[in-house]
């Protein structure tokens, strides 16, 4: 099976290098039996075979010998082989939360599912595919038309209208100008990059007291909302902490002037008096102890806030921050030295406190302590004051951030760490050009990277954050590493998955035009084709042409883009189709093979002119074979079992089975 149109041999003759598509389907993906399966491929001429398991344990139960064995055929026969990866959240999303050492893990484990496919490679460089994002990222749905007024249909947001300095403008009433705009998303879900919790946002309109109209509350302003408010509850809790010394600062003076009182006018020989006088003194010392934790718990609360800020903040606030911190900190250099001093004589009065010989020194001795306390509580308020000060006039870091574009970042880094690992180990042995390259493939639509542009910007990112570890751990020039990081990472285009955006609310011509967008937004970058059909609500399965997704559509706008490469010699590897018809077998439980070569005009006999099984003319009656109905003639099963490979078993040599112990013809022993 070769070309996907006739028109293409046409369309393309003017091009010196023609890419003639060659077909290929995937081995069932619920069984470890990856060489049987892939022997089955094999026996029905099918030359680009996608091995692989959804899942991880089963792929973990395919034998080494076995990717070997797949290996020695598909250099026997010429066969092209591809790899689809266990699902596993790239990112190190699990369960609903994201944890760094999950995304560790993740990386160990897309690392060894590439050392084993490069088991598979004849030369080349095996395609590894896997699903950009397998956590819940977002909800869309039609955006705005302007044309159709306000109070027209469709998701919208209110923007504030600004001038050219970036002020917003206000109106008669001092309210902030606002204008509509068209949004996509209905919901997204946002993480908070300090926990790795997670939360969804959802686009509401609300009523209000002061508006006449509904405000739209859509999902970015609710993400402004939240980080704000996360912010200021930072800022609320460290300013109580604050408040809460000042007051117990109070009643601690209150009690040293009290007794001081009582020294004074010599009422402590009153035994009432004297009593008090007692009883003050153990409470400055408990509110003294109450101080300090507190001034310990506020200093590890406004460094908690202050590493938040660095880490999520805005750089121009972080840069702006840090200089004047510096300044802060050379200001505040005498007052440390002084704190240093007393927290010194403190600790001497202590040791001299317990050796008092009488009541007369003990009494001068705690009176200079309480004076030394009040000292050094005085300077740690001082400079608590100024930290928090500059702490809680500082605008709301990025602490809560939406999912999709988390996980292209965290997505990146798990690609380029495992790829610069395996290119590392391969090319100790010489054998770097056999590094398989991973082509990330877009998911449900609900999922992150599954759209065009995120999913291509997961795709430059890795390549760059690879480009900088092959300069570093194999000191390959920045031209070079560049060049082997577009080769070792791309995109699977997945028309199935896309087409689900008919969920959004996207019909009919509208909806097959967002899908061409979306495939000419990423035909750049895409590297292999997962061809499939469906009706835009779920993942079906089906052969092309039993659903609505505009395949031969989607296949021009690439196919253009790859005669483009090739002409500018920017062609790496010929883009391989996998049809992934695998729900049409389950359910109808037929071969959807001629199904798939009637829809893209396969050549009947041979590649060059010849019928197709489009549809050809026979002593002038058009015939057209139809996959759509039960085989004319269907052989038993048996038959197959007892004569053989065929195109449902394995060679008795490679694993298959021949019932019995007699001879297949002559019904004596086998010798």
């Amino acid at each position: 099976m070769t070309g996907f149109y006739k028109s293409y041999s046409s369309s393309m003759e003017g091009h010196k290098t023609s890419h003639n598509w060659a077909l290929g389907a995937p081995t069932n993906p619920t069984i470890a039996r990856q060489l049987e399966e892939f022997g089955k491929l094999l026996n029905q001429g099918i030359k680009n075979i996608e091995i692989g398991t959804i899942s991880g344990d089963k792929f973990e139960q395919i034998p080494e010998q076995h990717f070997e064995e797949v290996r020695r055929l598909a250099k026997l026969t010429d066969a092209k082989i591809s790899v689809h990866a266990p699902l596993l959240d790239l990112a190190g999303f699990q369960e609903n939360r994201w944890r760094e050492e999950q995304r560790g893990s993740t990386e160990q484990q897309v690392f060894s599912i590439l050392e084993r496919s490069h088991k598979l490679s004849n030369g080349e460089n095996v395609p590894v595919v896997f699903h950009a994002g397998n956590v819940v990222s977002q909800e869309y749905g039609v955006p705005w038309d302007p044309k159709t007024g306000p109070q027209g249909p469709g998701l919208k947001k209110e923007m504030y209208i600004k001038d050219e300095k970036g002020n917003i403008i206000l109106d008669e009433n001092n309210r902030p100008k606002t204008k509509l705009e068209p949004t996509e998303l209905r919901a997204i879900t946002v993480i908070n990059q300090d926990t790795g919790e997670l939360t969804v946002l959802s686009h509401e309109e609300k009523y209000r007291l002061d508006r006449k109209d509904k405000e739209i509350w859509d999902v970015d302003k609710r993400l402004e909302s939240l980080n704000q408010t996360q912010w200021d509850k930072e800022k609320l809790q460290i300013l109580n902490y604050q408040k809460e010394v000042e007051d117990l600062k109070e009643k601690l003076m209150l009690k040293i002037k009290q007794n001081d009182a009582i020294e004074k006018t010599g009422l402590k020989e009153d035994q009432n008096y004297q009593d008090m006088h007692h009883q003050n003194g153990l409470e400055i010392q408990r509110i003294s102890g109450h101080i300090d934790e507190l001034n310990k718990i506020l200093s590890s609360e406004y460094q908690n806030t202050y590493d938040k800020f660095m880490k999520f903040g805005k750089d121009e606030e972080k840069k702006k921050f840090e200089e004047g911190l510096k300044k802060l900190q050379e200001e505040n250099k005498p007052i440390q030295e002084k704190m240093l001093e007393i927290k010194k004589d403190l600790e001497e009065k202590e040791g001299l406190l317990e050796k008092a010989r009488n009541e007369q020194e003990k009494s001068m001795l705690e009176k200079e302590r309480d004076e030394k306390l009040i000292n050094l509580s005085n300077l740690a308020s001082i400079k608590s004051k100024q930290i928090v000060n500059a702490l809680t006039s500082l605008d709301a870091p990025e602490l809560w951030r939406p999912v999709g574009e988390f996980a292209i970042e965290k997505t990146a880094q798990t690609v380029s760490g495992a790829i610069a690992r395996l290119y590392e180990k391969l090319k100790k042995e010489g054998r770097e050009k056999e590094t398989p390259f991973i082509a990330m493939e877009n998911f449900f639509v609900h999922s992150p990277m599954s759209r065009a542009k995120d999913l291509k910007k997961a795709v430059e990112l890795s390549r760059e954050k690879l480009a900088e570890e092959l300069k570093t751990k194999c000191e390959l020039s920045e031209k070079q590493a560049k060049k082997e990081a577009e080769k070792l990472i791309g995109a699977t285009w997945d028309v199935g998955h896309i087409n689900n955006l008919r969920k959004a609310g996207y019909e009919g011509e509208e909806l097959k035009k967002k899908v061409i967008e979306e495939t000419k937004e990423i035909a750049d970058v895409t590297r292999h084709v997962h061809i499939t059909d469906n009706f835009g609500f779920f993942d079906s399965h089906l052969p092309p042409g039993m659903g609505n997704v505009p395949i031969r559509e989607i296949m021009e706008e690439l196919e253009k883009t790859w005669a483009k490469q090739a002409e500018e010699g920017r062609l790496i590897q010929k883009p391989r189709g996998i049809v992934e018809a695998g729900g049409f077998v389950a359910e109808i439980g037929q071969n959807p093979t001629l199904g798939i070569m009637e829809f893209f005009g396969s050549p009947l006999y041979k590649l060059s002119s010849s019928p197709h099984w489009k549809g050809f003319e026979s002593g002038g009656v058009a015939f057209r074979p139809s996959p759509y109905t039960e085989s004319f003639i269907e052989f038993p099963q048996q038959h197959f079992n007892l004569y053989g490979s065929s195109f449902t078993t394995l060679p008795k040599t490679l694993g298959g089975q021949v019932s019995g112990e007699q001879s297949r013809f002559s019904g004596t022993p086998n010798q």
